[in-house]
Order: C-alpha cells, then structure tokens, then sequence
C-alpha cells in the first residue's frame, strides 16, 4: 500500500516537472492568422473598450436609458462579410419598478452611435435626430480604429465596411418591450 502511494507520488512530480516543449511554441509560430481572424479580434476589442461609453455612472446621463450591461458577438459569415450583434441590457430595476419606458428605434441608434463615435446623435431635449452623425464619419471611425491593417487595400476595405450588418438587440426587464433594429454598420438611421 505504501509502495503504492509512493509511485504515485514519484509519477506525479516527474510528469509535473516534465519540462514543457517547445514544439507546441513552434507550432504556434508557424500558424498563419487570416485579416478575417485580425479583424474580427479588433472589432470584438473596440466594442468591449467603447462599452462603458453607454455607462451612466456620470452625474449626467450619457444616454437617455439606463443599461446594465452590454455584451457582443461578431462573426465572420459564409458569405465573407462581418455580423455584429450588441446586446444592451435595460436596468432591471429601474425599469420595472420606477420608470415605465419602451425602448424606440433611436434608441438603438444611440448605442451605435456611443460605442463607435461617442455622440447620440439625437438632442438630448427634444429627442430629434441631429446632423452629428454622418455615413462618412461612422466609415472613418472604422477605418482608423479596426480595418487598419497594411495588407488590405483602400477600397476593399470601404466594401468590407458597406458590407457589414450589425444588429442591436436592447433587452427590455419586461421582454414584451425588448426591440432589435439591424442595417448596415455605417447606416446613419438603424431599422
């Protein structure tokens, strides 16, 4: 028995101080990353940097509803284009207990608008839409901050962006009242 618990114990440390080799870092060097693969990492990076944009932790609220939270998924689909979906979560308790609000379609504009280029596009008293938000400034944001890589050219990247759908899903705590407004991602007006 106690010659038992030893070998256990000798295979144990022998496998724990096995040095690792090296030919899993070798094989990890020679893979070869798409610009699909660098740039969905890149979308998926904006978006989680940007997300506290729709924060409002400030004094003044950066847009009109509460979220709770934000998450995302972006792929890349069979038909060599990007899907972006952002799901914005209501705040549970402000929205079933003291405020009775139904989120619109500019509300979904307002979430793409503060993550990609922090302005809601809409003025903040009367809720009507402004011209602060233009197709060419939505394009220029991705340009700069997610297709900048040097292996695509100038005009292929503008149809990589022409081509990308996005989808935002704002999850109301009652679910009757959640709404999903979808478009291209450069559309001005989501529907």
């Amino acid at each position: 028995m106690e010659i038992c618990k030893i070998l256990k114990l000798v295979i144990l440390i022998a496998i724990l101080t096995k040095p690792i080799t090296s030919k899993a870092t070798n094989n990890l060097r020679d893979i070869k990353i798409s610009a699909a693969d660098f740039a969905l990492l890149k979308y998926q990076t904006f978006l989680d940097n940007n997300f506290d944009r729709l924060s409002n932790t400030r004094v003044f609220p950066s847009t009109i509803i509460f979220y709770e939270y934000v998450d995302s998924t972006v792929k890349y689909t069979e038909e060599n284009t990007f899907f972006i979906q952002i799901f914005a979560y209501m705040n549970r308790e402000r929205y079933t207990n003291k405020i009775k609000y139904n989120p619109k379609t500019k509300d979904c504009n307002t979430v793409r608008n503060k993550i990609f280029l922090n302005k809601i596009g809409y003025n903040f008293l009367t809720q009507k839409k402004n011209n602060l938000i233009s197709e060419n400034d939505l394009t220029d944001v991705i340009l700069r901050n997610i297709l900048n890589i040097s292996g695509i050219n100038e005009d292929d990247k503008i149809k990589i962006i022409n081509e990308t759908q996005i989808e935002i899903n704002i999850i109301h705590p009652n679910n009757i009242n959640s709404i999903k407004c979808s478009g291209r991602i450069n559309q001005v007006e989501l529907y």
